[in-house]
């Protein structure tokens, strides 16, 4: 299982650095399923996607996901600027850029 998580959070990882890459049109859509990723690999982490004889509770988990995901990409697009969604990337390039 621990394999498993650590495989979502590294496509997580690359989702959101495919996202910084794309830009601030496109990018910013990247931003879903990258939280979605992220959140089902806190879910596997948690233990809540183990063999079920019924698949009700990864179902649901998923569902859970979904609602929990939109409502915070939607207030991370629309409230918080680009330079804080993006803030590690801002940081090493800031850490890179010759100074004035």
């Amino acid at each position: 299982m621990i394999k498993v998580a650590i495989g979502f959070y590294i496509f997580a990882f690359l989702l959101y650095i495919i996202s910084f890459l794309g830009g601030f049109s496109v990018g910013l859509y990247i931003l879903l399923p990258t939280i979605f990723v992220l959140f089902i690999g806190i879910s596997v982490n948690l233990g809540l996607y183990k063999k079920h004889k019924y698949y009700v509770v990864p179902i649901v988990t998923s569902i859970v996901i979904c609602v929990i995901t939109y409502p915070l990409w939607n207030f991370l697009v629309h409230n918080v600027d680009d330079y804080y969604i993006f803030y590690p990337f801002a940081k090493i390039f800031n850490f890179f850029s010759p100074p004035y």
